[in-house]
């Protein structure tokens, strides 16, 4: 502890001018290898050490970082007091909220109950942190607010931090935790389908009417057709109006049919409410959209009249347009909110009803109203009147100079991404993008796109919202590696590019949160089965945050669907994305009856609804800023039936 004390005192100085200027001993590439021996000596926390070379890299834009990780060496002994004037000093880094977790986290271990209570005055956000801010009200004699709060988060229906064990603990031993709250907590465990926790907390009720109801609770998530003898043989409650509702919810997921013959016994003998009831029913209604019994389907359009369910009622219009009912297509776009028909999805399709119900003129005049736009129904109006596409496009035009007061900053990022740190340099980029003004958002990606950070310059344009600056939000990367695994493997290189752009925003390093990886988020399944299939040389997962790796595997395995499916784009991008499987019963189900637009619309899931057409668009806009002619849609994909 000796060595850790000396270390701060000789370490505080320096931090007072860690934003400021620098003594400037050694080269910039010595500097980096004296910031790796100190990373190193800290790993080991050889304190001496460091701090004999702590001075020659005082000027290094990355010495902050070190600073960082001393400051937490011993920082349960710190007083809030020193922590907010090393955060206010570091205000500028994304790790300032690390320390205060750090913090917090150093208290939490240490019992240090009256110091957390004075150092957070304010109810956190994060869980964990939540439960010990309570705790640390009780600790500090303010029981009536800390077992609020034990109440508020108890009643959750999944798990809960550990650390709110021991509010809970006391919670429970001053008697109120009841046997209501714990039924309460069950339902929304129900609710939210957590068998394991649901059988734990049965074992929590005390009463023998609340066992009883715990134990129905049990068997019902189990078993959700008993809700057809729970609700006649228990008597109506709103508690037992809940827990029907939410079986007949979960019965609905296993089977439809029968929770809709099961809706009228229990709703008459639980005594619904008409909303309730509704409520419910429009769940088993969305549910019913690929029903083929005309009984079923009356039932379901009776009950989706009445919704004032934004989605509920756009799922029925792509039933409609799937089917070709364009009586229907208008008449439930007409259902919809008046915002919401003025999306221009909606008037796309209202025109294409229109023209097919013989009004040709009415059509003809709600499509060209949404001509010229950047968005995909403007073109799909475009492509249905035979008019040439165009849309506004804007030079964004910024003062980089601006930028002149986060010049560490961005030395910080440039350094970082010469030493291939690019989740830090990411980190870094997000929370200056966080920190700025709309006009310095704006130089920021003028900035990075004059950098080539492809990535970061896709961020800052979405951050400023500079849609229709498709040259900064569209970068030509990578160019060389699309266009030669584009020539061989018979892939137009902007579709590639297009695809990339789509599915990681050019962000070589990036990771789904289902496994996803790099610049064409590629499984590492579909990677380890193409480069099996196609003989390429692949060794593991890692490999595919190497771009040109990815662009090789990824490339590859969109060649594959594309010649699954005879070329056809709209069928191999929608493969891409949710899998071959899932375009083939789609496929099925719509039977050769729909043109493109119609078959994009009817895509169930609105994540590749959305992918499909984003990449089409983007198509677009890379012919348009590379000068490479190319049709929206190929005339194949345009005569073909789906």
């Amino acid at each position: 502890m000796h060595k850790l004390k000396k270390l701060v005192s000789a370490v505080w100085p320096l931090l007072a001018f860690s934003s400021g200027a620098y003594a400037a001993p050694a080269s910039l590439a010595q500097q980096r290898v004296i910031y790796q021996q100190a990373q190193s000596y800290l790993d080991n926390k050889q304190v001496d050490e460091y701090l004999e070379i702590r001075e020659k890299i005082a000027d290094y834009p990355l010495t902050p970082y070190v600073d960082y990780r001393t400051f937490l060496l011993d920082i349960d002994k710190r007083t809030p007091k020193e922590v907010d004037q090393f955060t206010e000093l570091h205000r500028s880094f994304p790790f300032v909220n690390d320390i205060r977790a750090a913090y917090l986290d150093a208290l939490i271990k240490k019992g240090h109950w009256e110091t957390f209570y004075r150092y957070q005055t304010d109810e956190p956000k994060m869980e964990k942190y939540r439960c010990s801010y309570y705790y640390a009200q009780l600790k500090n004699g303010q029981s009536d607010k800390a077992f609020a709060g034990a109440e508020k988060l108890w009643l959750k229906g999944d798990s809960i931090s550990s650390n709110c064990d021991p509010l809970f603990e006391a919670w429970e031993q001053a008697g109120l935790r009841t046997d209501e709250l714990v039924l309460r907590r069950m339902l929304l465990t129900f609710d939210n389908r957590s068998s394991a926790l649901l059988s734990y907390l049965a074992g929590m009720t005390q009463s023998e009417k609340s066992r009883y109801q715990a134990k129905e609770l049990k068997y019902m998530s189990a078993h959700p057709a008993y809700v057809e003898v729970f609700a006649q043989v228990n008597p109506p409650s709103e508690f037992n109006r809940k827990q029907s509702g939410i079986a007949l919810k979960h019965l609905a997921r296993k089977d439809v049919n029968q929770a809709h013959a099961l809706l009228d016994i229990v709703f008459k003998s639980q005594q619904f409410s008409a909303t309730h009831a509704q409520k419910v029913s429009e769940y088993l209604a969305v549910r019913l959209m690929d029903t083929d019994e005309t009984g079923l389907a009356d039932w379901r359009d009776k009950i989706l009249v009445k919704s004032r369910s934004v989605s509920a009622l756009e799922s029925r219009i792509r039933l409609a347009i799937r089917e070709g009912d364009w009586s229907g297509t208008r008449n439930w776009i007409q259902l919809l909110p008046l915002d919401s028909q003025k999306n221009l999805c909606w008037q796309y399709w209202l025109g294409r009803a229109d023209l097919s119900l013989g009004e040709r003129q009415k059509g003809i005049e709600r499509l060209q109203s949404i001509l010229g736009e950047r968005n995909f129904y403007s073109v799909a109006a475009a492509k249905s009147l035979d008019r040439p596409v165009f849309y506004q496009t804007r030079k964004t035009y910024a003062d980089i100079h601006i930028l002149e007061p986060y010049s560490r900053s961005l030395e910080r990022i440039e350094e970082m991404i010469e030493l291939d740190k690019i989740h830090a340099a990411k980190r870094e980029w997000n929370w200056l993008l966080w920190m700025v003004s709309e006009p310095e958002k704006k130089a920021m990606a003028l900035y990075a796109a004059e950098k080539g950070w492809h990535h970061l310059t896709v961020k800052a344009t979405i951050e400023a919202k500079m849609w229709d600056d498709t040259a900064l939000r569209f970068p030509v990367a990578h160019r060389w590696w699309f266009n030669f695994y584009g020539d061989k493997h018979n892939v137009d290189p902007i579709t590639l590019m297009s695809l990339a752009r789509q599915e990681s925003a050019l962000d070589a390093q990036a990771r789904s949160p289902v496994g996803a990886r790099g610049i064409m988020q590629v499984m590492p399944r579909t990677a380890k089965y193409t480069a099996r299939k196609y003989k390429l040389r692949y060794q593991g997962a890692n490999d595919l945050y190497n771009v040109e790796k990815n662009i090789e595997i990824g490339s590859k395995y969109l060649n594959s669907l594309l010649t699954r499916y005879d070329n056809n784009r709209i069928l191999a991008f929608a493969a891409y994305n949710a899998g071959p499987h899932r375009v083939d019963k789609w496929q099925e189900i719509s039977a050769d009856k729909l043109d493109v637009f119609a078959f994009i619309e009817a895509i169930p899931f609105k994540e590749t609804r959305r992918y499909v057409q984003n990449i089409l668009m983007f198509e677009t806009y890379y012919r348009d800023l590379m000068g490479v002619e190319g049709d929206f849609l190929h005339p194949d994909e345009l005569k073909a039936r789906y």
